[in-house]
């Protein structure tokens, strides 16, 4: 579940780079590739991969919901 999710942050850590590795555990905990991540939400991957490697600040609600649709329907208790 998600809820067991824990996301270390260092302190010369960017807010940028703190919701990159987020997004990118959450696409790995979906077990898709970046390209079809990034089609299932309707977002350019060259902007999943900029968020993932922190080049490019992700607004917090877009990873909150991102999330919660994920949950909803990719990630079973399994994961």
């Amino acid at each position: 579940m998600m809820s067991n999710i824990t996301i270390e942050i260092t302190n010369n850590e960017t807010e940028a780079q703190r919701l990159g590795r987020m997004i990118k555990y959450l696409r790995l905990s979906t077990g898709m590739k970046r390209e079809d991540f990034a089609n299932y939400f309707h977002i350019p991957i060259g902007t999943v991969r900029d968020w993932e490697q922190g080049k490019r600040k992700m607004p917090e609600y877009v990873y909150e919901l991102i999330e919660y649709k994920a949950t909803k329907e990719l990630i079973t208790d399994e994961c």
